[in-house]
């Protein structure tokens, strides 16, 4: 008996590699029609995708110096009012405020394109031919795109999407057309007669703005610095130049026009003091002059001067703590009330704690009118915002009451010690108190004058229009190549694709198909060792023998088969002729194809060989050795009794030592004929006569009749075809061998296609040799 157990007792058996790839391998073909196709997709993609580039600048935002006495004192312990501002700043030139003044002056709602040597449509920004003076447009101009024909210098004609005319019209002339009133102009020196047709887009101006607001980025180039970079990506590298230069430009202006207004309401503040002392300076000098007059008073004694000396300090401290209170009125009423606008103006006052308050009151305001504009009412950011300027209004607030009181103690105190003037100047004579008096309002009047006249040119020259805030580091440039798409990447992605898709398909189709793939399949499935197995039959084999006198590798199949077969049979003894049954799963699985060679090459050492076509149902083998004999008798006649054994023998004209026995006619109870048994019978006679006999029997899974043969034969053969029989029925072998209904069974591989297999044996085949 044939030892048909396989051996598993290596469950750590490592991976095997080469099988593991020998299915990809096997399919190489595919990988380089993908690879060519993914390659040549990348390519074309990249030919025909816009490329986008980086354009890029650098600000540096300089530090303000002013204030700093008091900056130690405003801000908590853990603050960074430096920070926050770059934050306004960021903020600032990202506003949509400055993105529209860039859309407007750079004519941005409005694109030109022209036909490129790839690209159906290329983004000409500043050498488009023509510019587009928009008038008023109607709303089909933003749905559709519309095209200039210039005919001549002079002349053009307009064209919808499709290239249908739509006017003819004059350069630099008003036109009125289906999407609106505008005018067009030509400029001669970017004129290209090839390509004489420019296509204008019109978008929709808010639109726009929301585009290029995303689109400008901003940030903080290191956290230790204040250089701001700026960067956007598009198209049109002179295009984001141009946008980029301009938005710095108008950051510029908006920043001094911002100390612009500040200087204004200082000024302001100046200039009214200015007209009301210089009115009251005025009538005091008259009264000066009048009083020498009529008096007769050329100067005053030395007495008369030191007190009018005395009396001139204290008044000029008295006067300063009088500006000092208006000021503090000024700043509360504004606090008090609901405008917006510049806070009160501080330059009058030394206090570099309410300076640097209100300076911060006013980045704050800054900020919250720029959330006012972007933002819901109810936004997080919005709303901190409004509490912290709620909290600095408070604490303004408060000093300014803290030191008012200051300030009204500070007076009263000197308004005493005027009194104590007054009172001393009593005792000098009348005419000269009085001149006393009178030049005592005169110096008051001159000295608050002069003090207004260097304040007002202390805010000219620390507002002057020419000092900014910022300072261009790194005018607008863009990068060297574009960004997008990235060609190495996309050509990386195309190579992994071209790899990935065909592996991936390959497994798939692995995975989705049911039929048997390789011997490690039916090993582990079964439990049972394959014990040979059979290449595809050529092409160039018309019918179903095989020359086994051959070297082909089919040839050599069959003779290992019988090799392994005769050393089977050796090792257990036998001495009479070998029972063979040859069964499979369905029908088609060759088992008809391998009995008709196997028993050939048996007969070929000589052997007495016979096949039984056990088949009743679906009888194929006496076809194959011509031998058709259907209504001929057969082994049905024999088992129903009709005739006997020697009558149904026959010698086939393939090989003198091979034999056949026909089914017969086709009987109506097959299975019980074979179950009657005279089959034994018929067995039991054929092994006194033959070497091998070898039953060629139905599919197990769809009848019996092999089952009801197996307890009289040596061996059985399962046939178990390579991409065709379905993966689901080893378990039904598994079952029939663990069932011991065959005393030994066996599995024989046939059709292996080799190419297309993972583990089955290298196909091979012997040179051709001359004959001597």
């Amino acid at each position: 008996m044939i030892d048909n157990q396989y051996n598993y007792s290596t469950p750590n058996k490592p991976v095997n590699m080469r099988l593991f790839f020998s299915k990809y391998l096997r399919n190489w073909y595919w990988f380089v029609i993908a690879l060519v196709a993914a390659l040549g997709g990348a390519y074309y993609y990249l030919r025909n995708t816009t490329p986008i580039y980086q354009v890029s600048a650098a600000l540096l935002i300089k530090k303000e110096d002013k204030g700093m006495i008091g900056d130690d004192i405003i801000k908590s312990e853990n603050s960074k009012p430096s920070e926050k501002n770059i934050e306004n700043e960021i903020e600032t030139l990202k506003s949509r405020t400055l993105i529209q003044r860039v859309v407007d002056d750079l004519n941005l709602n409005i694109a030109y394109f022209q036909k490129g040597d790839v690209r159906d449509d290329e983004e000409i920004f500043d050498s488009s031919p023509i510019h587009v003076n928009v008038i008023k447009l109607n709303p089909t101009a933003y749905y559709a795109p519309v095209s200039v024909h210039i005919l001549n210098p002079k002349q053009y004609e307009l064209l919808d999407e499709e290239g249908n005319k739509k006017g003819e019209y004059n350069f630099n002339q008003v036109a009125k057309s289906d999407y609106g009133t505008f005018n067009v102009t030509y400029i001669d020196s970017l004129y290209n007669p090839e390509k004489n047709v420019i296509k204008v887009a019109f978008y929709d101006k808010e639109s726009t703005i929301q585009q290029y607001q995303g689109a400008v980025k901003v940030e903080l180039n290191n956290q230790k610095s204040t250089v701001l970079k700026l960067g956007m990506e598009t198209s049109v590298p002179s295009k984001g130049k141009a946008i980029l230069a301009k938005l710095m430009d108008e950051y510029t202006f908006a920043v001094l026009t911002d100390k612009n207004k500040e200087a204004a309401s200082t000024m302001q503040f100046i200039d009214e003091r200015l007209r009301m002392i210089t009115g009251e300076l005025g009538n005091v000098e008259k009264n000066v002059e009048s009083y020498k007059s009529e008096a007769g008073i050329t100067d005053l004694s030395a007495e008369g001067n030191l007190f009018l000396e005395s009396v001139k300090d204290n008044d000029a401290r008295l006067n300063d703590v009088d500006i000092q209170l208006k000021m503090l009125s000024g700043v509360e009423r504004y606090l008090r009330s609901s405008q917006d606008g510049a806070a009160p103006a501080t330059v009058m006052g030394n206090d570099a704690v309410l300076s640097g308050l209100l300076r911060k009151l006013s980045d704050l305001s800054t900020q919250q009118e720029k959330y006012n504009r972007t933002t819901q009412p109810d936004n997080p950011y919005r709303q901190t915002i409004e509490a912290q300027i709620a909290s600095t209004k408070a604490s303004i607030l408060d000093y300014v009451s803290n030191q008012r009181q200051n300030l009204l103690v500070t007076q009263s105190s000197l308004k005493q010690q005027n009194g104590r003037f007054t009172s001393s100047i009593r005792t000098i004579p009348r005419k000269e108190r009085e001149f006393v008096n009178i030049k005592r309002q005169q110096s008051i009047k001159e000295n608050l004058y002069l003090l207004l006249l260097q304040k007002k040119e202390e805010t000219a020259i620390a507002h002057a229009p020419s000092i900014t805030d910022s300072r261009v580091m790194d005018a607008p440039y863009s990068s060297p190549g574009p960004i997008k798409p990235s060609h190495s990447s996309i050509y990386m992605l195309a190579v992994f694709a071209g790899l990935l898709i065909p592996a991936g398909f390959i497994s798939a189709r692995g995975l989705m198909n049911d039929k048997v793939q390789s011997r490690k399949e039916i090993e582990e499935e079964t439990g049972i060792a394959v014990f040979g197995e059979i290449t595809r039959k050529p092409k160039q084999l018309k019918n179903n023998i095989v020359d086994l006198t051959s070297h082909s590798l089919i040839a050599e199949q069959f003779k290992i088969l019988r090799a392994n077969l005769q050393y089977a049979a050796r090792e257990d003894g036998a001495v009479d002729g070998q029972v063979i049954l040859i069964t499979s799963s369905v029908s088609g699985e060759g088992k008809s194809f391998v009995s008709i060679n196997l028993a050939l090459s048996l007969a070929l050492l000589n052997k007495k060989v016979i096949v039984l076509e056990l088949d009743l149902r679906k009888p194929q083998t006496a076809q194959y050795l011509n031998m058709t004999q259907l209504d001929k008798p057969g082994i049905s006649s024999y088992l129903d009794g009709r005739i006997g054994h020697e009558q149904l023998i026959q010698q086939t004209q393939v090989h003198p030592n091979l034999y056949f026995i026909s089914s017969g006619p086709i009987p109506n109870n097959p299975t019980e004929l074979l179950s009657n048994g005279r089959i034994q019978v018929l067995l039991d006679q054929l092994r006194n006569e033959f070497d091998y006999i070898i039953l060629d029997t139905p599919p197990v899974s769809m009848l019996a009749d092999a089952t009801l043969l197996g307890p009289y034969t040596d061996t059985a053969f399962y046939v178990v075809r390579h991409e065709y029989t379905p993966r689901n029925y080893m378990r039904l072998l598994s079952n029939l061998n663990d069932s011991h209904k065959f005393k030994s069974l066996n599995v024989i591989v046939n059709a292996v296609n080799y190419p297309n297999s993972e583990d089955f044996g290298y196909g091979y085949s012997y040179p051709k040799r001359k004959a001597y």
